[in-house]
């Protein structure tokens, strides 16, 4: 029986995020082009091949290092190559992030337990956290490395050491192998100010710190050479300049994807603390933020601000580059209770679930519109139903005063709010399964497309056992239906050739795939 509170309220946590995250994925189809992509690189995996370098269509996948991949082949000798068993994959590291937040706080702040349960489920019903946490990506994996890291750090300013040295080294060999080099970017800005948050007679000599962190290093070079070794001898090469250098420094220097400008994350950050930072309580506390006194307090905040600066000097940008941390926020958060929030505060935490509702209602009766394939579909049921939770969002705000359960609620129901009303579109627009259907029918015969940039959007979800040719127009076009007398083509434009008969038209990312088959010649 677990009988300490914020171990409790930890577990409850725990199981805030798992159910939320079950029914948002269950709400919605396999997502193109990330988690259909993903998912075709495990499952090319899995037919046999390569277990060192990844692979997209046959070719060589260099954007990614293989820990998800492997992760969901795991599970696959289990359950089979399953759709579902592999969602669950990258969101299991979602709670264990949410169990490693309560377990750093517990570190942080030995004298008061009950934050850490709070800083738990914090982030475990956050907006941002929920939204790509539900989602097959690596930002989990990297959160939970994050999370490791820094407890390392922490444990290491005060007694270096080669368990904690180890501890630290594993956890960026792990950050490395999820996403890459960029976990330095999250755990080394923290780990080399280590003069500026660490205060007290407890902090270590810096030589003796410094030379321990720099053990840890060479530790993760280590285990990381374990894979890179064999890439390199039995692998691609090509791959390993891409998955070690192009992908990481491309990207920071001058990004070939995702360019945005410096202040991004800065005007994002009200997204990053909703809806726990809408407080009263926490707004006043964050206007006034300063370098604290307290060890603890000073960590996480340059921890929070260097990765932020150092993500905002770097080229490309995504929302979700910060998920980890969220965590720092929630653990930031943590320090001021839910208590005697006043109505207007907690109505202000639920204005995004009313706007969904409300630029439902206007996108149904016509009122609001968009253009060719950009238009959102939505249905009569699905808007009564993210309407209705909306309204008990609202309601429980105005009525409610029990804080702690409503701003646990905001974050998951708002989200199953926008899939359930965007459920139409996501089903007619976002899904691969029904022209994945057709193709399995016709792999047999061979399928191809002239879409030279195809991301492996059908390959998984048709259970395909070959890659797709890719194919120019023209002559090349013309001798692959030689070739291939009972074979289908694919297509994000019309194909006028005679020996193809049009079998259908898929919408798929507001853009159409054509589907055809090859005619036999008379």
């Amino acid at each position: 029986m677990i009988a300490t509170p914020w171990l409790r309220l930890t577990a409850l946590a725990v199981l805030a995020f798992a159910g939320s995250t079950l029914v948002l994925i269950l709400l919605r189809p396999l997502l193109p082009i990330d988690e259909t992509r993903y998912l075709t690189v495990a499952w090319e995996m899995w037919l046999g091949g390569s277990k060192i370098v990844p692979h997209l269509n046959g070719e060589v996948y260099s954007h990614k290092p293989p820990m998800l991949f492997w992760l969901i082949n795991l599970v696959w000798l289990a359950t089979g190559p399953a759709e579902l068993a592999a969602r669950l994959v990258a969101p299991a590291f979602g709670a264990i992030s949410v169990v490693l937040t309560a377990v750093l706080a517990r570190r942080l702040w030995p004298e008061d337990p009950s934050r850490a349960g709070f800083a738990a489920l914090i982030l475990a019903t956050s907006g941002v956290f929920l939204a790509f946490g539900s989602a097959t990506m690596f930002d989990t994996m990297l959160t939970v490395a994050t999370l490791v890291a820094v407890m390392a750090i922490w444990v290491m300013s005060m007694r270096p050491g080669l368990g904690v040295a180890i501890w630290l080294g594993t956890a960026i060999a792990f950050g490395v192998l999820a996403k890459g080099p960029v976990i330095f970017v999250h755990m080394l800005p923290v780990a080399a100010l280590m003069p500026v948050w660490a205060v007290g007679e407890t902090r270590s000599p810096l030589r003796r710190y410094y030379a321990h962190l720099g053990l840890s290093l060479g530790i993760a070079a280590v285990l990381v050479s374990l894979w890179l070794v064999p890439v390199y001898f039995v692998g691609d090469k090509a791959y390993l300049y891409e998955i070690t250098w192009k992908q990481s420094a491309g990207r920071a220097v001058d990004s070939f994807a995702h360019k945005r400008p410096v202040w991004f994350f800065v005007a994002l950050m009200p997204l990053f603390l909703w809806p726990w930072g809408w407080r009263s309580a926490a707004i006043a506390g964050l206007r006034t933020i300063r370098l604290p006194s307290a060890g603890s307090d000073r960590f996480l905040l340059v921890w929070l601000v260097s990765a932020v600066a150092a993500f905002s000097v770097i080229s490309g940008k995504q929302l979700h580059y910060l998920v980890p941390e969220i965590a720092a926020l929630a653990l930031i958060v943590s320090g001021i209770l839910p208590v005697g929030e006043p109505r207007w505060a907690r109505v202000l935490s639920v204005l995004p679930s009313l706007g969904l509702a409300l630029a439902g209602a206007l996108a149904f009766a016509g009122v609001v519109t968009l253009s060719g394939k950009d238009q959102i579909e939505i249905g009569l049921i699905e808007l009564v139903a993210a309407t209705a939770m909306a309204g008990a969002l609202l309601v429980l705000s105005l009525a409610f005063r029990n804080t702690l359960v409503l701003f646990s609620l905001v974050g998951p129901v708002s989200l199953i709010a926008l899939e359930t009303i965007l459920d139409s579109t996501l089903e007619r627009q976002n899904d691969p399964a029904p022209l994945a259907l057709a193709l399995a029918e016709r792999q047999n015969g061979g399928i191809a497309t002239t879409n030279r940039n195809y991301a492996g959007q059908f390959t998984f979800s048709a259970r395909l056992t070959t890659p797709i040719t890719k194919l120019a127009a023209g002559k090349p076009l013309e001798d692959w239906i030689d070739t291939h007398p009972a074979g289908a083509l694919i297509a994000l434009e019309a194909v006028a050739n005679p020996r193809l008969k049009p079998a259908g038209t898929y919408p798929l990312q507001r853009k159409d795939w054509f589907l055809y088959d090859v005619v036999a010649p008379d």
